[in-house]
């Protein structure tokens, strides 16, 4: 963020994958506690993707108040408020999407189907760019 604040995301063991606010001497708590567990002198995450499911989060932007969060497994570029604590899928459909980057009112986010994992179509690992004017 502008201000200095530092955000991380981080890949659960199998699930529950975390997006946190990074604050110096805290503890996260990897491996004791993942997800929304709490344990004292640990810190529970911002948001995460829960017991059931997996996001893979990659690439990590910010915007107006927002974190902008690539995920491979959850083909998907996240969207997570800061203020109000909710998230949604902004782009879907484009397969496993590696990174994310803000520039001005413009999202730029790389797809990344080939690699592997994914499931490459034709013209597949795109740069894609989508203002956010709007949002």
């Amino acid at each position: 963020m502008p201000d200095g604040t530092l955000f991380a995301s981080e890949h659960g063991n199998s699930a529950n994958d975390e997006i946190n606010r990074i604050e110096a001497g805290q503890n996260y708590g990897w491996p004791i506690i993942e997800g929304y567990e709490e344990q004292d002198g640990m810190v529970s995450p911002l948001f995460t993707s829960g017991d059931e499911s997996t996001w893979a989060p990659s690439g990590m932007s910010y915007h107006n108040g927002k974190l902008y969060v690539s995920a491979l497994r959850g083909t998907a570029v996240l969207e997570f408020d800061l203020e109000t604590g909710e998230y949604r899928e902004v782009i879907t459909d484009l397969g496993r999407i590696r990174d994310v980057l803000i520039e001005g009112d413009n999202l730029f986010f790389i797809s990344n189907n080939s690699d592997g994992r994914g499931n490459p179509q034709k013209n597949d690992d795109k740069l894609y760019r989508i203002s956010l004017s709007k949002n």
